[in-house]
């Protein structure tokens, strides 16, 4: 999900900074980093060994001199497919690690969304209420000087102002601890401003809809895919293992120049006397065959079942936790969901006319201001309630979308 350069961490979604994360996380760049180190080990397992070239000259006594020069050529029998196989099978592996670790880390950046926009909302209730203590208070003052009401009214309404800016300035630095946290979960600089576009009631409100169904996203989970992939890994490891064993044969090729003589002379076909010398080529073909009697690689091939008994292991537990997630989070969804509703829909709307009859009361002189004061408290603690099972609700879309592997 592309973003304009001067605008990427400035004012984004969710969902948006979630794409950013995963294009900008140093973790994830350094798990990256192991796919590339997996696709050179795959390439170096298609490679042939190389020939080797041998050649040596010997000066010997009496004028004999022999150089000789000699070619083998590994033929690399039963190996290279098997070698390639297992690489491949390791570098699938490390991708769907970097997979999983994607669903982890998109997983981590919503949950800090949410704390930051559940420290925001806190941080807006404070602000409204303290505007509404500080107009009291106000109206208070002009009242007594008025004569109209009591000096101890003003005394309370400027302690409940000053209650509400010292809890408002204690959230608005939790606020930017929030987003300092996110920040750094998201990859970006802590002073690289960050503004985020969604509300936690409109996050939070919504029902989670998973693209998959339940034994679709079991079945494209990385976690699980990666347990599936070692146990081919380990499958193909001990494939390996056993064509390594194999006996394997090296060609060879030589070809020598041996050349010698006498101080004494002789005598050629036409009786003319000359040294006695002569020049003897050779060329030579041959193969060698390793014979694995000693040595079959039994130590490998033990660590490869064991590896594959643990992965086996491994795809079986994170199968039933899988399930048991992917289960719990939408139970949790559902009831999360219900509680937001009853807040939204009866309990916050009862507390503020619970506030504007006791305002009204107080106008009226039938409740003291200590009364009401105790009234907007309540509200705050309701507010506050709501805040929480807002930020319940959300964190549950999360975990949702973390069980089904969801990964933008």
């Amino acid at each position: 999900m592309a973003l304009a350069p001067d605008a990427r961490a400035q004012d984004v979604t969710v969902e948006q900074l979630v794409a950013l994360a995963l294009e900008r996380s140093p973790d994830l760049q350094t798990s990256r980093a192991g796919i590339g180190v997996a696709a050179g080990e795959v390439l170096q397992a298609g490679l042939r060994p190389n020939p080797t070239l041998a050649s040596s000259h010997e000066q010997g006594s009496a004028g004999m001199m022999t150089t000789t020069v000699g070619v083998e050529w590994p033929l690399d029998l039963f190996r290279r497919n098997a070698r390639i196989a297992a690489a491949r099978s390791s570098a699938d592996v490390t991708s769907l690690s970097v997979r999983e670790r994607e669903r982890v880390v998109a997983s981590t950046v919503r949950e800090w969304a949410g704390r930051l926009l559940a420290a925001e909302r806190t941080l807006d209730v404070l602000n409204e209420s303290l505007a509404a203590a500080r107009r009291v208070r106000d109206l208070l003052d002009r009242r007594v000087t008025e004569g109209g009401a009591p000096k101890l009214d003003v005394n309370l309404a400027s302690v409940e102002a000053m209650r509400l800016e010292a809890e408002a300035a204690l959230a608005a630095g939790e606020v930017e601890a929030a987003r300092i946290e996110l920040k750094a979960v998201a990859g970006l600089a802590a002073d690289a401003p960050l503004v985020l576009r969604d509300s936690l009631e409109a996050l939070a409100g919504a029902p989670a809809s998973p693209r998959l169904t339940p034994t679709a996203a079991l079945e494209a989970r990385p976690d699980l895919r990666e347990a599936v992939a070692r146990i081919s890994a380990a499958e193909a490891r001990a494939a390996d293992a056993r064509r390594q064993a194999r006996p394997d044969v090296t060609l060879a090729a030589g070809y020598t120049r041996l050349a010698f003589g006498f101080d004494q002379l002789g005598l050629d076909h036409r009786g003319t006397p000359v040294r006695i010398h002569d020049i003897f080529h050779t060329v030579t073909l041959g193969a060698r065959v390793s014979l694995p009697v000693r040595n079959r690689n039994e130590g490998t091939l033990a660590s490869a079942e064991a590896e594959r008994t643990g992965a086996e292991a491994l795809f079986a537990a994170r199968q039933r936790a899988a399930r048991a997630e992917i289960e719990a989070a939408v139970a949790r969804e559902r009831e999360a969901r219900r509680a937001v509703e009853l807040y939204a829909t009866g309990i916050r709307s009862l507390a503020r006319q619970n506030v504007d009859v006791m305002l009204e009361g107080y106008d009226l002189g039938r409740f003291p201001l200590a009364e009401v004061l105790a009234e907007q408290r309540r509200y705050l603690d309701v507010e506050a309630a709501y805040t929480a099972v807002l930020t319940r609700a959300y964190d549950t879309r999360t975990a949702v979308a973390r069980a089904f592997g969801e990964i933008p």
